[in-house]
């Protein structure tokens, strides 16, 4: 109790500080990381950069495609069939009625105007009768507004007319899941709710009603607004954060609402836009961890944020902010277009392996909802997108910082040189293993090194081994017999072994040149504390990690996740004696240790483990002290 009243009173002197501070000089100075971002901002733009030649057009091209290939499966009624479960998944049935209406109205695409407006009728009708498929009914609302406003001036008056008659019918405090109001479900029908409002769609007589409705609501979410800017959701899942902020964002972006938290809600938004550009990995790519990560609608999403943001601080005459957000959209964009399959749609999580083997997928995953949820993002990222946005270096990019976002979301992000690391300071065991989580590299797309290996994994395929993998030093406490130890197999929750807390040190932080330090206490009920250490130098070279272990051992160790499957086919992975190089798709990860601190060659151990990524690999070499250092370099491979 004590915890809770002490943390309520921290985040609400915060927002009192937000509505009392007044106008900066600079208006990022309300960001805890406002020098870094100062400091990255103001860096020139280099002679050589090279803009993405994206343009919001493109944008439709990926929507087509995939709506192309869900219209066959659209049924009389106009819901939308899952190919491979065979049902009406969750909000996939109003999602296409978003998607498909913007291309009606901005592609030309006549043809599908009868199914965009079946899928509205149907997916409306649902909403309003209580039938929500999969009982997905907070979904619905936002994008069924979206859709309404693609479609209204295309369709006979009459059917307007009957869409705006139901969108009257509509009671928010019976229609949408109040055992789900402490979470990301009620941001998004809440969201939705004020854009009805905004848009005319609430009677008068209960306008008030719904007003009381939503300001309780969004006061049930404060505690979840940090300053960082990063929403809390339960167990704090990257993705979920991004996924709440999205729906705020367009809230803010049509200025729809003024109420009580407008200034607070406000404040963390613009704080959680600039956090969105230094967690994004240079190649595009949002930060992993927790439930739903590595599924492609995390990047696009991150495309609709980042365009929105763009929009407001171009408004602010900020250039060189905007210019970073516009970048940041494209390469998103990019991160998930990669992942287009041959038919049309996408591999809603990045790997290759086809739908019914559920590879990297969450329970609720399914390759309809998860295909048309991220068109509706990019139908709300073009229609917020401003084009006369010129694209400037975004933060990974243009390196210099270490970004500590340890505090609930146990994460740093850190980047210079091009490279960029992604650390889990105390790695929820169902998704991650708690240590490095990736190194990626901008220009080179497909990192081998972009996903841990979950020990207690929750996620597909139910019948893979599971393994807690994350690169750095092993130890065997007792006798050449016992169990291989790592940072991996201490994780957040509080079990026979745990993270005890993770200190941060930056030794030094240059656009070229990052060093920093992690020194973690872990409890281990059965083996004793310890004390681990690792350093990260990153450069223009290679990413450097040295990690070293308290305490006698029976024998060191160092050990990494090799990526030798992306679900599909095997990847190219050569081993040495003190390294391993993985040829994936036109990149390459290459990983080295010391030669003369091996006691035994790197081999790949133990069975292929699913990852989000594919499937990996242990590879274990015996090192001769307690102290190891770990090259990571990547590169496009050999023409």
């Amino acid at each position: 109790m004590m915890k809770l009243i002490l943390i309520t009173g921290v985040l609400a002197g915060w927002m009192l500080a937000c509505r009392a501070t007044p106008l900066m000089a600079d208006p990022i100075d309300t960001h805890p990381a406002a020098d870094d971002l100062k400091r990255i901002f103001a860096t020139p733009v280099p002679h050589d950069f090279r803009p993405t030649g994206i343009s919001r057009d493109d944008y439709l091209k990926l929507i087509a495609a995939n709506i192309d290939f869900f219209k066959q499966y659209q049924n009389p009624a106009g819901a939308i069939i899952d190919p491979v479960s065979k049902g009406e998944r969750q909000y996939s049935t109003p999602a296409f009625a978003a998607a498909a209406g913007l291309l009606v109205k901005q592609a030309g695409r006549e043809d599908l105007l009868d199914p965009a407006c079946r899928a509205m009728s149907c997916a409306l009708t649902a909403l309003v009768e209580k039938r929500a498929a999969d009982g997905h009914s907070d979904f619905y609302i936002p994008l069924l507004v979206h859709a309404y406003r693609f479609l209204k001036p295309l369709v006979p008056a009459p059917q307007a007319q009957a869409w705006e008659t139901q969108f009257r019918r509509i009671d928010p405090r019976t229609i949408y899941r109040a055992d789900l109001r402490g979470m990301n479900w009620n941001i998004v029908s809440s969201s939705g709710e004020l854009l009805r409002r905004k848009d005319g769609l609430v009677p008068d007589e209960r306008l008030a009603d719904q007003m009381e409705y939503l300001q309780t609501c969004l006061a049930g979410h404060l505690h979840a607004l940090t300053p960082l800017g990063l929403f809390a959701d339960p167990g704090a899942p990257m993705a979920y954060d991004a996924f709440a902020r999205l729906w705020l964002e367009d809230v803010y972006a049509d200025n729809a609402y003024d109420g009580a938290h407008a200034q607070a809600i406000g404040q963390f938004l613009r704080n959680g836009g600039l956090s969105t550009l230094l967690l994004l990995s240079p190649t595009g790519e949002w930060a992993s961890g927790g439930r739903s990560a590595l599924h492609n609608w995390n990047d696009l999403q991150i495309t609709a944020i980042c365009e929105i943001n763009a929009a407001y601080w171009k408004r602010q005459d900020r250039p060189d902010i905007a210019g970073a957000f516009k970048r940041a959209a494209h390469l998103a964009f990019e991160s998930a277009a990669r992942w287009q399959r041959p038919s049309g749609e996408l591999w809603i999580v990045k790997n290759r392996a086809q739908p019914h083997e559920r590879l990297g997928f969450e329970r609720y995953s399914n390759h309809s909802q998860y295909n048309l949820l991220p068109m509706a993002m990019l139908a709300i990222a073009y229609s917020r997108a401003d084009d006369s946005i010129t694209e400037r270096p975004f933060p990974a990019e243009v390196g210099g910082y270490v970004f500590d976002a340890r505090q609930t979301f146990h994460k740093i992000a850190a980047a210079a040189g091009g490279y960029y690391v992604l650390i889990d300071t105390a790695a929820d065991p169902h998704y991650n293993a708690t240590g490095l989580q990736r190194v990626h590299r901008a220009g080179v797309p497909f990192a081998a090194l972009s996903d841990t290996a979950a020990g207690e994994r929750a996620y597909g395929p139910d019948s893979s081994a599971k393994a807690a993998i994350s690169p750095g030093i092993m130890w065997k406490p007792s006798d050449s017999q016992s169990q291989w130890l790592s940072l991996a197999h201490f994780p957040s929750e509080r079990g026979k072994r745990a993270v005890r807390s993770a200190q941060l040190s930056v030794r030094s932080a240059g656009h070229d040149r990052v060093d920093f330090e992690l020194v973690y206490a872990l409890s281990d009920q059965s083996q004793g504390d310890r004390v681990l250490t690792e350093r990260y130098v990153l450069t223009a070279e290679a990413v450097e990690q040295t990690s070293s272990v308290s305490g006698e051992a029976a024998a060191f160790g160092f050990h990494l996740p090799v990526l030798v499957s992306d679900g599909a086919a095997d990847l190219d992975v050569k081993l040495s004696h003190a390294g391993v190089s993985i040829s994936h798709r036109g990149s390459v990860t290459a990983v080295g240790l010391d030669p003369e601190a091996i006691v035994s060659r790197l081999t790949l151990q133990g069975p292929k483990v699913a990852t989000h990524s594919g499937y990996v690999r242990e590879a274990i070499a015996g090192v001769r002290a307690n102290t190891v250092t770990a090259r990571i370099r990547m590169m496009p491979s050999s023409p």
